[in-house]
């Protein structure tokens, strides 16, 4: 069997070609021209260059190609223009390419985000992915993924621990009450590779977080506490989270708006996972 992954030279990209190595599968990556990340992927995975925002550059790589394993999206970005052009145009793009090729077998990363009551342009973003893989005819499975922990990620676990770690004192909006179930970066690639090389999991979507629910002022102190630090928290009300543009320079610097910023704090991710553990074996551990 042979896969591509779009967008596999990233953190959990690279990590979930290692699994599918071990799971004696012939790996094919799909990555942005000059990516120098792609020189980290093991030998023996197969580099294509391509954008997913140019469906000429990329229908070589889907050919001769079994399933396609589509991460390839922008997480951070302060041009809302952005999202739509990549997330959505991207997966518009690879869905056309799977078609073109002849793949039947399309598996989508979503985001949790997308469930939140009030979407950010990067949910509403993954949300209009979610319908067009929905709405292709192709055999689809798309997966959701909460906050991801540890092989170097993910980019809003980091953003969150040095936000907590840089100063004695730190503010969280609303106190951090928001719940969230973060996920280990192993245990989310295993379920992503499950759910795509999976029969039984075409036609649903899983939620893959970790097994234990923690609010995000829990979160701060075990990460305090792993690096030996006793900062404080201070609460901060919502208004003025709102209207203090420096927290999001403190949280997310330039690649971040205030909106995405605070959209953590705002809303709880705590899935339900029991059907990724009936269909697919998923057994995840705690990543804190």
């Amino acid at each position: 069997m042979k896969v591509l992954v779009t967008g596999g030279a990233g953190v959990v990209g690279r990590a979930l070609c290692r699994e599918l190595l071990d799971r004696h599968v012939d790996v094919r990556v799909l990555t942005l021209p000059g990516d120098a990340l792609a020189k980290q992927l093991p030998p023996e995975v197969e580099v294509f260059y391509g954008d997913v925002t140019d469906v000429s550059s990329m229908g070589a790589a889907f050919e001769g190609v079994d399933v396609v394993f589509h991460l390839a999206a922008i997480l951070l970005s302060t041009d809302p223009s952005a999202f739509g052009r990549i997330n959505e145009g991207g997966t518009r793009n690879v869905v056309a390419c799977c078609k073109a090729a002849g793949v039947r077998r399309l598996l989508y990363v979503s985001s949790i985000s997308v469930t939140y009551p009030i979407r950010t342009p990067y949910g509403a973003s993954k949300l209009a992915g979610e319908a067009f893989v929905k709405d292709s005819g192709l055999d689809w499975t798309i997966v959701r993924p909460t906050l991801v922990i540890g092989d170097g990620g993910g980019i809003e676990y980091n953003m969150y621990a040095r936000y907590v770690t840089r100063f004695p004192l730190y503010f969280l909006p609303g106190g951090g009450l928001a719940k969230k179930r973060p996920v280990r970066s192993v245990d989310l690639v295993q379920g992503i590779a499950a759910a795509g090389l999976s029969g039984s999991a075409v036609g649903k979507t899983y939620a893959l977080a970790g097994p234990e629910e923690m609010s995000m002022a829990e979160m701060a102190r075990r990460i305090l506490e792993a690096r030996g630090l006793r900062h404080k928290m201070l609460p901060l009300p919502w208004w003025l989270s709102r209207r203090l543009a420096v927290l999001k320079n403190w949280i997310g610097g330039n690649r971040v708006s205030a909106e995405q910023a605070l959209a953590g704090f705002l809303y709880d991710a705590v899935p339900d996972i029991g059907e990724a553990v009936r269909d697919l074996g998923y057994a995840p551990k705690n990543a804190l």
